[in-house]
């Protein structure tokens, strides 16, 4: 039997007769953490193992929590309430199924990550807020921003509402929690999809690129990049540098066209990328077709 299998029955077991709530949502994170998984290359066992367990003790009490917690811990979810279930699903994982840190750190921070985190901690806290059962409006929005590849804007975006919400309740949200949300901040801003795209292409000295604002006159694309290259092997060698720019900042591509032509082009969901070489780009002429699409500026 796996991990994961494992995971289910167990809780399945503690929940089928209290909390069948608690259970659907359970199921729900696990579906999203394996669809993210599987988009960004991390260990899907991991992630359904993180899934399962992040809300094995949702409903344990203190009493429990003084088992296996230490007293730092203790303090911490005293003040922190919100914290409890996760840090003692965490040792549950470590007592009950293993002793793997990565899924244990996912379990532990899934409430709302933590600086540096590892990609399969990251995934599994966005997993948690944007899982299928969650119906709040902002919930809905950020799985929206997500599943459109947007994946650091979607952890900002989760992060910024519930530091919202806390500030409605009149609570105070934890130090951490600050942290990260400035860390996902100073990526969205300085590592914007757009700036990296423009600056990987730079790597081939491409010129005479254009923006277009296509996301008011095209139902498939927000922004459009046209670009020149004055080689075949200049346009080829962007893809590279387009694919390590996005991966290394968690932006998803779904197609890439051309490879080894005069004519790349690169789908990245809400932007598409075109390097033609000089001759190429003049034959085709898609400035023609895009001439009433507002052009944005280049900052890069």
């Amino acid at each position: 039997m796996l991990l994961s299998d494992k995971a289910k029955q167990l809780v399945e077991e503690k929940y089928k007769d209290n909390h069948k709530d608690r259970l659907e949502h359970i199921y729900g994170v696990v579906e999203m953490a394996t669809y993210l998984a599987e988009k960004y290359n991390v260990d899907i066992e991991k992630a359904k193992i993180a899934a399962y367990m992040h809300d094995y003790s949702k409903y344990d009490d203190f009493d429990t929590a003084a088992l296996y917690l230490d007293d730092k811990d203790i303090k911490e979810c005293e003040k922190y309430p919100f914290l409890f279930h996760a840090y003692l699903s965490a040792e549950a994982y470590i007592r009950l199924l293993g002793s793997d840190m990565d899924i244990y750190n996912a379990i532990r921070y899934h409430v709302f990550g933590r600086e540096k985190m590892s990609m399969l901690e990251a995934i599994i806290m966005i997993a948690d807020y944007t899982e299928k059962n969650r119906k709040y409006k902002e919930c809905i929005e950020t799985r929206k921003i997500l599943l459109e590849g947007n994946f650091n804007l979607a952890i900002y975006k989760s992060l910024e509402n519930t530091i919202n919400h806390c500030k409605e309740k009149g609570e105070e949200a934890h130090p951490m929690q600050l942290l990260v949300f400035e860390e996902y901040k100073r990526k969205i801003q300085n590592l914007s999809k757009i700036d990296l795209i423009i600056d990987a292409i730079s790597k081939v000295k491409a010129h005479d690129i254009i923006i277009y604002d296509s996301k008011y006159k095209n139902p498939f694309y927000d922004n459009i990049i046209i670009a020149s290259v004055d080689s075949k092997k200049q346009a080829t060698a962007a893809i590279s540098y387009v694919y390590d720019r996005l991966k290394e900042n968690n932006y998803l591509i779904r197609n890439t066209e051309g490879y080894d032509t005069e004519w790349v082009l690169i789908d990245m969901y809400d932007v598409i990328l075109s390097i033609f070489t000089n001759d190429e780009r003049k034959h085709f002429e898609l400035e023609k077709i895009y001439m009433e699409y507002p052009k944005k500026e280049i900052k890069i």
